[in-house]
């Protein structure tokens, strides 16, 4: 399709991390943190959820260009945040952010630490310098990788449930609110990178109607509807699920060299 996004090649291809023989379930784990700290930091500060999820894409797509070795995820995950503020005009203040994830790196720690001043402001330096790095190694081409499922979700189920009296509004209501914390739980893996978002946004939906009862048999070729293969669908379904066998993660250290 036209519109379609830019997607990594997900087969037969190592990432930066693992060709420096960064452990597979290491780098997802990292991956997971991250995207947990953009979602509650982008909360916290009140951004839109477009906001939230353009940094989680920005963060994941910096991984498949440079390694967890050379670039701290504690840095490039504020520096995705402020860049993805930016890019959705949803403005916010650099220092506001460095507050805000070091509230969530001292919350994680679970002591307190001052931070003096100098600490502060290298860390304003340094989003500064790696959103700049984000942009060169995504090529500028934010408009081909910068659409995301959320904004299929709605249109998708008003397309399938609508004209069916069987499912009621608040049925369809409950449907839309468990698909979109599935979508929302799909940003901390890349499959945001790997499948095009309608194709994340129907996986969504379906996970949510098996949840609630609700048939979407594979006979009825439903899915084709929004010109999405099943198979992805399936793929995309135990991607999601295996992360509530992760659970929450937390901070690795992977660094080779300070930086």
């Amino acid at each position: 399709m036209i519109n379609d996004i830019i997607l990594i090649n997900k087969e037969n291809i190592k990432t930066p991390s693992e060709k420096k023989n960064v452990p597979k379930i290491d780098e997802i784990k990292l991956r997971i943190y991250a995207c947990q700290l953009l979602q509650e930091a982008g909360i916290i500060l009140k951004r839109k959820a477009v906001t939230i999820a353009t940094s989680q894409v920005l963060f994941h797509r910096f991984y498949f260009k440079k390694s967890l070795t050379d670039f701290d995820v504690k840095i490039i995950a504020p520096s995705s945040l402020y860049l993805a503020c930016k890019l959705e005009e949803n403005f916010c203040s650099v220092y506001k952010i460095i507050n805000t994830f070091y509230f969530l790196y001292k919350y994680e720690e679970l002591k307190s630490k001052h931070y003096y001043f100098d600490e502060y402001k290298d860390m304003k330096v340094e989003i500064f310098t790696y959103e700049l790095l984000i942009l060169k190694d995504i090529g500028f081409l934010i408009h081909r990788i910068n659409q995301h499922p959320h904004s299929f979700l709605l249109p998708y189920i008003h397309s399938l449930f609508n004209n069916l009296n069987q499912f009621d509004n608040e049925m369809t209501k409950k449907l839309a609110q468990i698909s979109w914390g599935f979508l929302n739980d799909s940003m901390r893996t890349t499959l945001c990178c790997e499948y095009q978002p309608r194709c994340i946004a129907v996986a969504s939906i379906f996970l949510a109607a098996y949840k609630l009862n609700i048939p979407l048999i594979k006979e009825t070729n439903w899915f084709k509807l929004f010109d999405v293969d099943y198979d992805d669908i399936k793929k995309i379904c135990i991607r999601i699920l295996q992360l509530y066998k992760i659970g929450r993660c937390h901070y690795i250290n992977i660094l080779t060299k300070e930086k």
